[in-house]
């Protein structure tokens, strides 16, 4: 299998963090590419040129993270990182699905940075970043439910957390959220973490 990645990627950073935690990296090859780069969207095997792509061993590509991250869970070996059915299956994506929403208003505030400044709307930062916000809230009143968890959940909502810290640095969401803070912190450390933390994608050639 082939995963089409880049380093500053929050949403290839969850596929990652899941192979790493189901000791599955080296069963995946990984091809780099810049999601800035026109030509490196149209040469990914993905309609929309986005990525994480992953390319099957029979040539299949499978996108975008939440179906990859499935996909790997039950195509590979290693501990189960979403409940096969039930109740929970339905808990888990539903967290996943929450952390997925304040990346993707994540990444709407770091492209509208790009822009010049006379021309960066301040309507579509704000409402974005009080869409991050109102999820971290709901997170902090939900990590009971899955502080002791390891799962596509639980990764997507710690991969959502260090994308904020990095997305808005000068905010401090830990100050009403102490549970969800100690929480993450802990999460934080695992070596699946620390091995994959992103790079600022203005840097990445």
């Amino acid at each position: 299998m082939k995963l089409r990645w880049s380093p500053t990627s929050p949403f290839v950073r969850k596929v990652v963090v899941l192979m790493k935690e189901k000791g599955i990296e080296g069963a995946v090859e990984k091809e780099k590419s810049n999601p800035l780069s026109k030509d490196d969207r149209a040469a990914t095997p993905s309609p929309l040129g986005q990525i994480p792509c992953l390319i099957t061993d029979d040539g299949a590509s499978i996108y975008d993270s939440p179906v990859i991250m499935e996909y790997l869970d039950v195509e590979c070996d290693g501990p189960e990182m979403l409940p096969r059915s039930g109740g929970g299956r339905w808990t888990v994506l539903t967290r996943q699905a929450l952390a997925d929403g304040m990346i993707t208003s994540m990444v709407v505030c770091f492209v509208e940075s790009l822009k010049k400044p006379d021309r960066r709307s301040g309507g579509i930062l704000a409402h974005n970043k009080a869409i991050v916000f109102k999820g971290i809230a709901a997170l902090e009143d939900d990590v009971g439910a899955f502080a002791s968890d390891i799962d596509v959940g639980t990764i997507s909502v710690a991969v959502a957390l260090a994308f904020a810290d990095q997305t808005f640095p000068e905010d401090d969401w830990r100050t009403d959220c102490p549970a969800l803070e100690a929480w993450f912190d802990e999460f934080n450390r695992r070596p699946s973490m620390t091995e994959t933390v992103l790079m600022d994608a203005r840097e990445f050639k």
